[in-house]
């Protein structure tokens, strides 16, 4: 699939920072925002580039949590949800609006499990969980001007 001028300028962020920003409604319907790995890192996470390679839409972001995570019956409530990327040093954001929903399907859970993850989740695969995060919409504030486009 060949990228527009946007996407490929939101790839390059989100493929470069360390972290990305959630934004789920929680199950009282208010927004709560957290910090999440970020998977998308092609350095920090390079088994995942063939992975994220199969995903029909190129900005599609897988997010691990707890199953004990507060955040999943939010998303099972509504499944709307908000990333943010930024790159502090340029003052430059990428936001991507779009739903999440939990992978149940045990081999994609296994291929995008990374070594050392055990820290977050000593209970193992009992307590693991990927969550898969596919945007519809996507804005850009850069040079002090927003971008958006539809997906």
């Amino acid at each position: 699939m060949e990228l527009t001028a946007r996407q490929a300028e939101c790839l390059q962020v989100m493929e470069t920072q360390q972290f990305v920003s959630l934004t789920t409604l929680d199950l009282d319907g208010c927004p709560s925002t957290r910090a999440m790995l970020n998977l998308r890192n092609r350095e920090l996470y390079p088994h995942l580039v063939a992975l994220y390679a199969e995903e029909p839409n190129p900005l599609t972001v897988y997010l691990t949590t707890n199953r004990s995570s507060a955040k999943l019956g939010g998303i099972g409530r509504d499944p709307q949800a908000c990333l943010y990327y930024c790159e502090q040093e340029r003052f430059h954001g990428v936001t991507l609006q779009g739903r999440v929903e939990i992978v149940t399907d045990n081999n994609l859970r296994h291929r995008a499990w990374q070594k050392g993850w055990e820290i977050y989740y000593p209970a193992g695969d009992d307590d693991y969980t990927l969550l898969r995060f596919v945007p519809d919409r996507l804005k850009i504030y850069s040079n002090f001007s927003v971008a958006t486009e539809k997906l």
